[in-house]
């Protein structure tokens, strides 16, 4: 109580000091948010291309649409020593890019994610997907079945048992995949026949190449994903293939994939230093500032609480508590308004499957404990300031 009325009796200063904090709190939550959220995309990505070797074409990226790899091709990297199995994969957007209608996109765009369902093959981080609606893609699924990621699913209005025309043909949706907050979350997924005959079409030069004779359906593939065998060294096999196949294919090792990812995943984490540091830097001198004049103004009442008996620690701790409790009452407010901004927005994205921001619970009570803790630092000198004075001097002052 005695912190509140002390607060309250210089209300202006206090809501000006707050809504410093406020600011602070407010950019730390809604950067925050975004960081971890990237991060968690980040995060599912590192876990599904460190789980397998990844082979594109030479000069393409992962999942680039680029060039092809020959069915040749992928048959022996199969036969290379410590490879157990592979399969095929095709990858391109489900509708070409407007560029009339370009936008900014915080996730992965709707993408067609074509594998060869009878292959063995198992990425070891990522066997299985958690489905909301329906099953997966099977040995017997058939051609015009196809499973969609929540994004797609919400966008397009889409359940079990619809129909979703892509690129001009016809498919029927057997299942939704349940949120993964990473990239399937924007995949339809569908058998590898399928997909070719969508890349070939959605390419007129290949589309040429096919229609004369000159280019083979089976012989277009994005890339292809390879498991090694139980006991193999993945960097062993995936140099190998490099050493056999470098000429025609890039190999994307899980171990340097993985390198990679952790680089650009310090670099959203480093967001959310910098935010965390203007927070701190705009708390600290608000409320420095705030308490300084707040005890110069109140010598005389150090001096007579002095006077009747109190402690140096107890007139530290007072000033110490209030410059907290002012630090927490801001956090608290920048919080609830940067939750509120963040779902705000990820409301109206929703209808896109494009939310921006992640709100979990341990990172707003991470920003509550750290706005007290900005708060108790900043007020510790003025503190010591005010229990050091003595009390003749403070009484006399005024």
């Amino acid at each position: 109580m005695e912190i509140l009325r002390n607060m309250w009796r210089r209300k202006f200063r206090t809501f000006l000091t707050i809504f410093g904090i406020v600011i602070g709190i407010f950019a730390f939550t809604v950067m925050g948010s975004m960081a971890l959220k990237l991060n968690k995309m980040i995060s599912g990505g590192k876990k599904y291309v460190t789980g397998q070797i990844t082979v594109s074409p030479k000069g393409s990226s992962y999942d680039s649409t680029g060039g092809t790899l020959p069915l040749d091709t992928i048959n022996k990297i199969a036969k290379v020593d410590g490879v157990q199995n592979v399969a095929a994969m095709v990858s391109l957007l489900v509708t070409d890019p407007d560029p009339d209608n370009a936008s900014v996109s915080m996730g992965q765009s709707p993408t067609i994610y074509g594998a060869d369902n009878s292959s063995d093959f198992k990425n070891r981080n990522w066997e299985t997907m958690d489905m909301r609606e329906g099953k997966m893609l099977d040995k017997n699924s058939t051609d015009d079945e196809i499973v969609v990621g929540i994004n797609i699913a919400t966008d397009q209005k889409l359940h079990t048992g619809d129909t979703y025309k892509i690129r001009g043909r016809d498919f029927k949706v057997v299942g939704v995949v349940a949120k993964t907050m990473t990239g399937p979350d924007s995949y339809v997924f569908m058998n590898i026949k399928p997909a070719r005959e969508l890349l070939i079409a959605s390419n007129p030069f290949m589309k040429s190449l096919n229609d004369s004779g000159k280019l083979k359906t089976e012989d277009v593939n994005s890339s292809v994903a390879v498991a090694w065998k139980d006991g193999a060294d993945s960097e062993k096999v995936a140099a190998a293939i490099k050493d056999q196949f470098g000429k025609d294919v890039t190999v994307m090792s899980p171990v340097k994939m993985g390198e990679l990812i952790d680089k650009a995943s310090a670099t959203f984490n480093a967001i959310i230093l910098g935010s965390a540091m203007l927070a701190l830097i705009v708390g600290l001198f608000s409320i420095v500032n705030t308490m300084v004049m707040s005890i110069s103004e109140r010598t005389k009442e150090i001096g007579i609480k002095k006077a009747i008996g109190a402690s140096p620690s107890s007139i530290a701790w007072e000033y110490t508590l209030e410059a907290g409790f002012i630090g927490l009452v801001g956090g608290a407010i920048g919080m609830g308004l940067g939750v509120l901004a963040a779902t705000l927005v990820n409301n109206k994205m929703a209808a896109k499957g494009a939310e921006i921001f992640l709100i979990q619970t341990n990172f707003l009570l991470g920003v509550i404990i750290f706005s007290f803790i900005v708060g108790i630092i900043a007020g510790v000198i003025p503190a010591i300031r005010a229990s050091r004075l003595k009390v003749v001097e403070a009484i006399r002052e005024l």
